[in-house]
């Protein structure tokens, strides 16, 4: 780490102007280099955006050692949750519901920091409670104050973790739920569903990709919503064009890479790429497309999961011969074929 004189070194480029500045890097770095040795100094760096650090700090002998804090498990997430409530326990203002255990298991995904909002809002909607509307001033008698188990599941709902499943997006995508459409979609979804067991299940399979084709219209995208659902996985994710309008391709490109990175994170995860057509912006005319969008897609198909963790990867497009030309169907595992109704399942519907 030692040298009289450090020559510039070349670094990453900054992304989209949300890197760290030349000037300020060069400062950090000559920080930490130095001119002389610095004995029994421990250095340590934290952030939550490590792709956005620049790769000269990352080096050896700087910031060389990297040690990822992933998220608590359930047994974790239960001790985080009773070093929050012990005071709490101790000065009686738990009610006798409370089931911490319950809550450590419906906190799927939960940081130490969202875990302990929960605990405040739950405090807060107790405390509301003893509030009298009709004159504030009145003061709050706190051996009243009893957090009950609805306060806790309420602040669930207020306190939703930052990592994890997209349930509203998801629940947006089949608005009406699932309608009996015939035996011929029921069979499609139940074989969808399988996929999402065997990742779950078996261990030889930490990749599956599936591809749900067919005309505009044909409920491709609520069989993907409803399996990523009824899966129950910690992690669920749907791209669509949707949530990228205005972007460049780059930006896009890095978007769906960091949903793919964090799906990595999480022992069990969905991804639904929606529409992917539109996603590589797709022009019949011509035919025009985004050659970056859809190597990156490609890429990504077939990346396997780091060791431990699991994917399911399901694609939905209405344009198959498209998808099969550029060589994007070929890195899906399974292609199945979603049709339109008939007239008499149209009916029922």
């Amino acid at each position: 780490m030692l040298s009289k004189t450090r020559e510039p070194e070349s670094r990453g480029s900054t992304r989209d102007g949300t890197g760290v500045h030349d000037s300020i890097v060069n400062q950090l770095l000559t920080k930490i280099d130095g001119v002389e040795a610095l004995n029994n100094v421990l250095l340590i760096g934290m952030t939550n955006r490590k792709d956005l650090l620049d790769e000269a700090l990352l080096r050896p002998g700087r910031l060389e050692v990297q040690v990822e804090i992933s998220l608590p498990d359930e047994a974790g997430r239960l001790q985080i949750l009773e070093i929050h409530t012990n005071k709490m326990k101790e000065n009686s203002f738990l009610a006798a519901d409370i089931n911490l255990s319950e809550l450590a298991a419906r906190t799927k995904n939960y940081s130490g920091a969202e875990l302990e909002g929960v605990v405040k809002s739950a405090v807060s909607y107790a405390f509301n409670r003893q509030l009298n509307m009709d004159d504030l001033t009145k003061p709050v008698e706190e051996e009243n104050i009893k957090v009950t188990m609805d306060d806790f599941l309420n602040a669930l709902h207020e306190v939703v973790p930052a990592f994890g499943a997209s349930t509203g997006d998801l629940e947006r995508c089949r608005l009406n739920g699932m309608v009996d459409c015939g035996v011929r979609h029921e069979h499609i979804q139940q074989r969808t569903m399988l996929l999402a067991e065997q990742v779950k299940l078996s261990k030889g399979s930490p990749l599956l990709t599936c591809l749900l084709e067919g005309p505009s219209g044909s409920g491709k995208t609520a069989v993907a919503a409803t399996v990523g659902i009824c899966s129950d996985f910690p992690y669920v994710k749907i791209v669509s064009a949707e949530s990228m309008i205005g972007l460049s391709e780059s930006t896009k490109c890095a978007h769906i890479v960091k949903v793919f990175e964090d799906a990595y994170r999480s022992p069990l995860s969905v991804i639904i790429l929606d529409d992917i057509e539109r996603l590589v912006e797709y022009v019949a005319i011509g035919p025009r497309f985004s050659n970056i969008i859809s190597q990156t897609l490609m890429v990504l198909l077939k990346r396997l999961p780091p060791m431990g963790k699991k994917l399911l990867v399901l694609g939905t497009t209405s344009e198959v011969g498209f998808l099969d030309s550029i060589g994007i169907r070929e890195a899906f595992s399974v292609t199945y074929h979603v049709p339109t109704l008939k007239t008499e399942d149209a009916l029922h519907a």
